[in-house]
């Protein structure tokens, strides 16, 4: 997503962090707007200020609008992050209008509190093709003297986790349901847009249990790690993962090289794998050799997953073949680890997996990492592959720094809240200490509380 704008052109949507632009908003009647002075917006960067001359309601009212390419029935999300001098009622309202004419109105009402910031969510379906969206902040009645802030504006589409039908299912319907009401393939592919498991992987493989109190909330998906020798192990925390509501996602080395895989000598292992977990009561998700990155010849490894991808589909309908890899030399690395070039071709592969993570504050050869990874960067550019590719996506393995956790305390949450607008149906945190060149765990107030903002409004299985 661009960063804030100035253009008053439609089509296009704001990333809203107000730090040198007002996306258009202006104020209505005796309401004035202008920008914060740094340090006033969520990360100590600068927010939309929306205060009265008279005791009144303050409104800050877009003349921008959003939207205006595309078809009927498109889904939008709406969302905002506002605080207030006092406690006070804030409203978001969007309007959708087509040639001056209003067609529908969308709005939520939260109430904005002093030295914290509270979210406020839209969703809103187009009723006419070529429509666009209006935005209104109101707060009913404001003193003078006191003034609302907002700021982390997002208005973007719904991208759906569809690949290759009109439910995002491969063309396999619905065969059970999630909790927030989604339904879900056998494989564990959700059927609508805007459902996100979020999960982790924790300690080695460790009962997540403990940690799933400390957040008050069930790991919609798990991530465990296993060697070729390990698959009884996996079946049996499989099973153990599925009756908690957890959707396990199981990564397996292999028992032989690449090269000799390719030429079938794993074929029972990988028949073994699938037929002892297609006798579990619910959906798992198998990986083979991920990060592949510098381990061999990555056209071996690409063939190795096109022979096992059909030996695991075809003998496990409750199970999806996924492929998992480091991402960043996907899109900024070596021209041959493209996925165009690395990608397999000519049999189903039904989620790809990146592992990427928030590198502000890791520490390398003694100099510390100040630039922030940009998830809507990796988001846009993975979301437009998948849809080409016909393949649901996630992130296998994430983490954050204690360092970019103090910084930025949301960074958890807005990366999921993010995920979702861009279709991404899996966020796997890596709490763990395991390989790890940064201190990942959620091991702080600040992560952990973040991870629970995120896991409360994530679906599980039922």
């Amino acid at each position: 997503m661009p960063s804030a704008m100035s253009s008053k052109s439609a089509g296009r949507f704001p990333a809203g962090t107000f730090e040198s632009h007002q996306d258009g908003f202006a104020g209505v009647g005796a309401s004035r707007v202008k920008l914060s002075g740094k340090g006033a917006g969520r990360h100590q960067s600068r927010a939309l200020v929306v205060r009265t001359v008279h005791r009144g309601p303050a409104v800050a009212r877009s003349s921008v609008r959003f939207g205006g390419t595309h078809a009927a029935g498109t889904k939008y999300v709406v969302r905002a992050w506002v605080r207030a001098t006092s406690a006070r009622p804030v409203a978001l309202r969007v309007r959708e209008v087509t040639k001056g004419n209003g067609v529908q109105m969308r709005a939520t009402r939260v109430v904005a509190q002093p030295g914290t910031w509270t979210p406020m969510k839209v969703q809103i379906t187009a009723k006419k093709r070529a429509s666009a969206l209006t935005l209104r902040f109101r707060a009913p009645s404001l003193p003078v003297g006191e003034r609302i802030l907002v700021d982390d504006l997002r208005v973007a589409p719904v991208v759906s986790a569809n690949t290759t039908d009109s439910n995002g299912t491969g063309g396999e319907g619905a065969a059970g349901q999630l909790s927030n009401g989604c339904g879900r393939t056998k494989r564990g592919i959700p059927t609508c847009s805007g459902s996100t498991y979020v999960g982790a992987a924790h300690g080695s493989n460790t009962d997540p249990a403990t940690l799933e109190k400390q957040v008050g909330g069930r790991l919609g998906v798990r991530r465990t790690y296993y060697t070729s020798t390990g698959v009884d192990k996996a079946v049996k925390t499989a099973q153990a993962d599925l009756a908690a509501g957890r959707l396990p996602w199981i990564s397996f080395k292999l028992p032989y090289s690449w090269s000799d895989m390719v030429a079938g000598r794993g074929d029972a292992w990988a028949k073994d794998i699938a037929r002892k977990l297609s006798a579990l009561n619910g959906p798992v998700w198998v990986a083979f050799h991920h990060e592949p990155e510098g381990d061999g010849d990555i056209q071996l490894w690409r063939k190795m997953q096109e022979r096992l991808a059909p030996i695991i589909r075809s003998n496990a309908s409750n199970v999806a073949f996924t492929v998992v890899m480091t991402g960043w030399n996907e899109f900024f690395g070596e021209a041959k680890y493209r996925l165009s070039e690395i990608w397999p071709r000519g049999v189903k592969i039904d989620v790809a997996g990146f592992d990427i993570y928030q590198q502000y504050g890791v520490v390398k050869n003694g100099k510390t990492t100040t630039k922030w990874t940009s998830f809507a960067d990796y988001y846009n550019r993975i979301s437009t592959w998948a849809r080409s590719a016909g393949v649901a996506w996630g992130l296998a393995e994430t983490g954050v720094t204690d360092t970019a956790a103090a910084a930025r305390p949301s960074e958890i949450s807005d990366a999921v809240n993010l995920m979702e607008q861009y279709g991404g149906i899996a966020y796997s945190y890596f709490d763990s200490a395991l390989n790890s060149v940064a201190p990942w765990v959620l091991g702080t107030d600040a992560k952990r509380k973040a991870f629970a903002r995120a896991l409360a409004d994530s679906p599980t299985l039922r």
